[in-house]
């Protein structure tokens, strides 16, 4: 049996479980759920990509009452995003090491480095705080309205914006580079990778406000999108996507766009 993951049809919280089973070699299957969020359905796709009731009846069933949830090879269904990273991390070999360290200080800082990722993430999504769903970044992405400027410029603002700071925090944890435990690979690197490929998508107009004035984190993830794995991966998914349906008003290619750019695919 293969490893199943249930999630949304789009990159969000599910791509880095998706970039780790492909870097491993595992087979997998992905079972998309309609995203849960009150936009119509286009006529004649199948399945919705939207709100459609699917959730409301899955959630009960999951073990946390979130998505992505994975199922094992021996059928038992686990979820929590990071706790699925580390335990693919610890059955993955990179260049002859896990991609989860076995040494407690290494394992201390990737993990401190993915909740520092996992931080920005309800401020992106518009689920922390005086954000609104109306107001978030995704929902208008898949609105039609991509860019939300004037929430960017006021949060990104260098040295005073809330959401530049935990960039800079990103930044400054790469003590040397390329990766965030020098030459060694880790999960993180996979983590961090996926969720900036995923907000430069439409949460952001690509990736420079997020990376402008942080190098380590620009060469982190484009060392990553460079891994062979994961340039094939993508390589793959890009003519598959084509022949998709929209997501709201956007062609699911280009909710993969980013990716491609810092694949070179």
């Amino acid at each position: 049996m293969s490893y199943k993951l249930d999630y949304w049809n789009i990159p969000g919280r599910g791509e880095p479980i998706r970039l780790m089973l492909t870097i491993g070699g595992f087979e997998f299957t992905n079972d998309f759920v309609p995203l849960p969020v009150p936009i119509p359905n286009p006529p004649n796709v199948s399945p919705p990509p939207f709100d459609d009731g699917t959730w409301a009846k899955l959630k009960p069933e999951t073990p946390w009452g979130f998505l992505p949830t994975l199922t094992l090879p021996d059928g038992t269904t686990h979820g929590q995003i990071r706790a699925l990273v580390r335990y693919l991390g610890k059955a993955i070999n990179k260049e002859g090491q896990p991609l989860y360290p076995n040494d407690p200080k290494d394992a201390l800082l990737i993990d401190a480095y993915m909740d520092a990722v996992e931080d920005i993430w309800p401020i992106i999504v518009g689920l922390n705080g005086p954000d609104s769903l109306e107001t978030a970044p995704l929902y208008n992405t898949l609105l039609g309205k991509p860019y939300l400027m004037e929430f960017l410029n006021e949060r990104m603002k260098k040295g005073q914006g809330d959401l530049a700071a935990m960039f800079d925090n990103l930044e400054n944890n790469i003590a040397v580079g390329p990766y965030i435990l020098g030459e060694r690979p880790s999960c993180a690197d996979v983590f961090v990778f996926s969720a900036i490929g995923w907000w430069g998508t439409g949460m952001f107009p690509g990736i420079n406000l997020m990376v402008e004035g942080r190098p380590k984190l620009e060469i982190l993830i484009r060392k990553v999108g460079g891994w062979p794995e994961i340039k094939d991966y993508y390589k793959r998914l890009k003519d598959f996507r084509k022949s998709m349906p929209e997501v709201g008003v956007t062609d699911y290619a280009d909710y993969y766009k980013v990716y491609h750019e810092l694949c070179e695919v």
